[in-house]
């Protein structure tokens, strides 16, 4: 990938996270750090890293549905999940330029 790219992308990212509730960016940053992860693995993984007191799904869930709901992430598939040992959704962020720009939409200057 280019340079260029991978800063505009940074940038976009940055100003994304501006936006968003505490709970949102936390599992956001959890989720760029961790791509192709279920719902329980990443309540997992927060839990480790303290976010939460106890690993249940249910500290993340919502936001996951709240990310989704605003174009931020998307389920990729899914996979079985290494907590539950059943197949579950796998939660990847969508890339910045699909949530920016339409096809044909960007100028120069």
């Amino acid at each position: 990938m280019h340079p260029i790219t991978k800063e505009t992308r940074r940038e976009s990212f940055y100003q994304i996270l501006e936006s968003l509730g505490q709970r949102q960016y936390d599992v956001m940053l959890e989720l760029y750090e961790s791509p192709m992860i279920t719902a329980n693995e990443l309540a997992k993984k927060m839990f480790e890293k303290g976010y939460f007191p106890r690993p249940e799904r249910n500290f993340v869930h919502p936001r996951l549905t709240e990310l989704m709901q605003a174009g931020l992430i998307r389920v990729a598939g899914k996979r079985k999940c290494s907590v539950t040992g059943r197949n579950c959704a796998i939660y990847v962020p969508v890339e910045i330029e699909e949530t920016e720009f339409e096809q044909g939409e960007l100028t120069f200057e």
